[in-house]
């Protein structure tokens, strides 16, 4: 017993050793692709109904890639569009790149699968709107 509680004291010890320091990977908050179409579906939505409980959290997801550009602002908006289980309804969220890419050449063709993984943000408009927006992000094609 006296060795499982000096073990257990030296972990705690050692814990702040562990502790995140920068450069290292982020922790991963929510890994959409490890989870079933439905919860995912679910998520997503709540994620864009109610930003403030996913602010500052890591989110990894899968889907297809999208881009819009916005000629009223000269803006391009990267998505990445996740289709529910039953492949029926869509819901995207947008994001940035932590290393910027010259679009069209370093970016995947429109449709092509790929998996984002970065900073979960919401982004204010003008016009007293916003919009889910994932930053400080990681893009793969699959």
């Amino acid at each position: 017993m006296s060795r499982i509680f000096l073990f257990l004291v030296l972990f705690a010890l050692a814990l702040p050793s562990f502790a995140q320091k920068p450069g290292q990977i982020k922790t991963l908050h929510f890994d959409l692709t490890k989870m079933s179409g439905t919860v995912v579906f679910a998520l997503v939505n709540r994620m864009v109904t109610e930003p403030a409980k996913f602010q500052g959290k890591r989110i990894r997801m899968g889907g297809v890639f999208s881009s819009y550009y916005d000629d009223q602002i000269d803006r391009r908006f990267y998505g990445c569009v996740i289709a529910d289980a039953l492949a029926c309804c869509s819901q995207g969220l947008a994001f940035e790149l932590a290393k910027p890419r010259k679009y069209p050449e370093q970016y995947p063709a429109e449709g092509d699968a790929i998996i984002v993984e970065g900073d979960f943000d919401y982004e204010k408009d003008e016009g007293g709107g916003g919009f889910p927006i994932i930053r400080n992000a990681d893009m793969q094609t699959k």
